[in-house]
């Protein structure tokens, strides 16, 4: 027995010290204050305490302490039922919100565990008269009573569910983490009612819990990770609060900067005054900056009834101005007002859409009146979400649709090259082009993981039909200078072409112009690397934007240069000497002209009289899917 005594208390003690540990860098560790890190917090405090006071009832239920007075024994074995009936719950909730488990299954559990809880605590006050939790043995020291095990059995229950209700939530850290958690304490539950004995229940809770103080990321620092504004993970956090428990809630988004008087002041000089005014103005408000943005967002419990009014009164002292470290600032655009359960009825798209109205301007001079989110700025914010949405799908999967337009010899007619041209098929919104989701893709930093999706999936359908292919000289993409901030890109590229067995010599790249390539020191470097590899270089859109005259001298690798459409149409209406002038330019820097944007014979015809060398457009087809691709490649042998 005493042997036995002896175990029990070594484990609960190292699982005691472990905890301890464990507590101690959960609370050091930074992020954003969460539901989950309150209830990781929780539930460490409560292992703590069920720990220590199960060292001292190991003893007493066995026992070795006859000379402990009746009332004491008495309340120290409540003490200790009452700790392990926290600390169940406790457990229960922080892995279902470390996973995020969708909120109305999270509330049926909160709702079982009330109950349980409830009955736990009045067994265990009971016990010293009924014996529901434990009674006295007659050979000394304590046995289980009549309700200990069903109790038991009712959290493992309970826990199993939780666990079951895991699958529900989305992929990620948070749910392998809560995963691992469960099926730990599971398990060790299961062992511990089959063998008894020595008791490894609250040291197998330490390693369970090691994953989340360690190393596993809270929900609230992987929300918006593009951002490292903590003001803004705070308010993600806030708004979960509200999408578990269904609160309504209304925003105001408010742009404030100086005034024209005082446009030099730093905005570190304005800023933190500006914070602690609307504060103050606002006390039962919760003012969240988004330096990002340059963005005040103001959060408010309960409906949209006072809450405009409220923001029209703050908008027109702001319209006024506020005098604030020697400058005076004031909105610089409408307030805009979003009622949040309305506008986003998941948290998910909660979060898009703000992340979308840090940029939305709404119409209105900046001394207009405060105004919410109407239908028709509803429904253009909701398309850019579900267009954001089917591009994550897309890059998930690792496939986009892709069309190719031929490249025709000016003066043959034949194809020569093909321009791939990404899509995303959608079930919903239905067949995208690059201008819906590359701006977004922009945006959200997604354009260097896009680029490499779409090449890898033209290196597959080259692969795969290699005959089909084999009818044009070289297949080209388009490479945005975002793409080429990535220093390994062009290594990444030619092994993947070697990989999928496609010679680098059959491919082309066109530089876009979305961004001046003077801002990124490794382009030359690349383009070098992918043009020894034998790939071709072609500047796209030339004359408009960044693509210039300088370029074409700055890039001496590119074989070919493709006539901005807007200029090619503008030029030969009203000045097609200065468009010829361009051609012999080109000519004359030892490269090809590509003229893009052909949408009639009269316009194929005069480029083909100015010397343009190549022709694309819609004269001569559409964007193609393969099949239309072989029809028409094989057209001439029909």
């Amino acid at each position: 027995m005493e042997t036995t005594i002896h175990y029990n208390i070594y484990f609960q003690m190292a699982g005691f010290v472990f905890l301890a540990a464990l507590a101690l860098i959960c609370l050091l560790r930074r992020g954003a204050h969460t539901l989950t890190r309150i209830s990781l917090n929780r539930t460490f405090a409560s292992a703590l305490a069920a720990t220590a006071l199960d060292v001292l009832a190991t003893p007493l239920r066995a026992g070795a302490w006859p000379w402990l007075p009746a009332w004491a024994a008495h309340g120290l074995l409540v003490a200790w039922l009452i700790s392990q009936t926290l600390f169940f719950p406790f457990f229960i909730l922080c892995t279902l919100f470390l996973a995020k488990t969708p909120g109305p299954r999270l509330r049926g559990m909160m709702r079982l565990l009330s109950i349980l809880f409830c009955a736990g605590i009045a067994g265990a006050l009971l016990s010293p008269w009924l014996g529901l939790m434990y009674r006295p043995s007659p050979s000394g020291g304590f046995d289980n009573g009549p309700l200990y095990r069903p109790l038991l059995i009712c959290w493992w229950l309970l826990l199993a569910l939780g666990s079951f209700w895991l699958r529900a939530a989305r992929p990620g850290p948070g749910r392998r983490c809560a995963a691992c958690m469960a099926g730990l304490v599971l398990a060790t539950m299961l062992l511990q009612m089959a063998v008894g004995g020595v008791r490894l229940f609250w040291f197998a809770v330490s390693l369970s819990l090691l994953p989340a103080a360690l190393g596993a990321p809270l929900p609230g620092n992987q929300i918006h990770n593009a951002s490292c504004c903590p003001n803004y993970r705070a308010l993600t956090d806030t708004l979960w609060d509200c999408y578990q428990f269904r609160k309504p809630y209304c925003l105001a988004f408010l742009r404030i900067a100086p005034a024209n008087d005082a446009g030099a002041a730093q905005p570190a000089a304005w800023m933190a005054p500006a914070a602690a005014r609307l504060r103050a103005a606002l006390p039962r408000c919760t003012v969240f900056f988004l330096s990002q943005a340059d963005r005040f967002v103001v959060f408010s419990q309960g409906s949209r009834e006072g809450f405009s009014s409220q923001m029209a009164e703050l908008a027109a002292g702001l319209n006024e101005g506020w005098s604030l470290e020697g400058c005076t600032v004031t909105l610089t655009q409408p307030a805009l007002l979003m009622d949040g359960l309305r506008c986003a009825p998941e948290l998910e798209q909660a979060l898009l859409l703000l992340d979308l109205l840090e940029e939305f301007v709404p119409d209105g001079p900046a001394h207009a009146a405060p105004q919410w989110v109407n239908d028709q700025a509803l429904a253009r914010l909701q398309r850019t979400l579900a267009v954001r949405r089917a591009l994550t799908g897309a890059l998930d999967r690792g496939r986009f649709a892709l069309r190719y337009l031929p490249v025709l010899d000016a003066r043959t007619g034949k194809p020569v090259q093909l321009e791939v041209l990404p899509r995303i098929d959608d079930e919903q919104l239905g067949l995208l082009g690059p201008d819906a989701f590359v701006p977004i893709a922009e945006r959200c930093g997604l354009t260097e993981r896009m680029g490499e999706v779409i090449f890898d999936s033209l290196l597959a359908a080259m692969a795969a039909d290699p005959e089909l292919f084999s009818r044009v000289e070289r297949v080209s993409v388009n490479l945005s200078p975002l793409q080429l901030a990535a220093p390994d890109l062009a290594d990444r590229f030619v092994r993947m072409a070697r990989e999928k067995g496609v010679p680098c010599s059959r491919l082309a790249f066109e530089l876009t112009e979305s961004r001046s390539l003077h801002q990124i020191d490794e382009v030359p470097r690349l383009i070098r690397q992918l043009f020894a590899a034998g790939a071709a270089i072609t500047v796209d859109d030339f004359g408009a934007g960044h693509s210039n005259l300088t370029r074409i001298l700055d890039l001496p690798e590119a074989g070919a240069v493709k006539l901005d459409r807007y200029v090619m149409r503008t030029c030969l209406s009203r000045a097609p000497r200065l468009l010829a002038h361009l051609i012999d330019f080109v000519h004359d820097c030892g490269k090809l002209v590509i003229a893009q944007g052909v949408e009639s014979s009269q316009q194929a015809q005069q480029l083909t009289g100015l010397g343009a060398d190549y022709l694309q457009g819609f004269y001569y087809t559409m964007p193609l899917d393969e099949a239309g691709l072989r029809r028409f490649l094989h057209r001439d042998t029909v």
